[in-house]
């Protein structure tokens, strides 16, 4: 039997007979539901789980952290500077040990602030649109359609 959406959504309303002390199967009778389905939703835990832990954010300093210096200056002199690269810089000149994701994020954390101190739009240039005289280049998409029906048979 499925209930619907507003039989799940009772369950609450059953939280004082849980405290009362009824039984989960008391409750499960009542509802017409599985005892473990009303065990879900009126334990503490519930659908929604436990709380968060608080953020550890903030908490231990990170490897990158040391070379950041390093890193802005590289990312002022060239915007354009690919988190690999810098990364691969990091540990042939400087013996980093840290992950290449650290740096990336790390690399997208310090662009956001380089272009928020920067207001004069010093990262505009990342990407760059050019266009060519008509008939200059051109573009194909090959693919395989499958068979086709022709006049004479099937053709590709």
């Amino acid at each position: 039997m499925i209930l619907p959406v507003e039989a799940w959504m009772d369950l609450r309303r059953y939280q004082p007979l849980r405290a009362a002390g009824a039984t989960w199967r008391e409750i499960a009778d009542e509802v017409g539901l599985d005892w473990r389905t009303v065990r879900k939703y009126l334990s503490a835990e519930g659908p929604g789980g436990p709380p968060a832990a608080p953020s550890r954010k903030g908490a231990v300093a990170r490897k990158v952290d040391a070379v950041a210096p390093v890193v802005d200056a590289w990312l002022v002199a060239d915007p354009r500077l690919k988190a690999s690269v810098i990364h691969e810089r990091l540990v042939a000149e400087h013996g980093f040990t840290g992950h290449y994701q650290r740096v990336k994020l790390y690399v997208a954390e310090a662009r956001q602030r380089l272009a928020g101190e920067d207001a004069g739009g010093g990262l505009t240039g990342l990407h760059r649109r050019f266009e060519v005289v008509p008939g200059a280049q051109a573009q194909v998409d090959w693919g395989d359609e499958g068979a086709v029906l022709l006049g004479q048979g099937v053709g590709k």
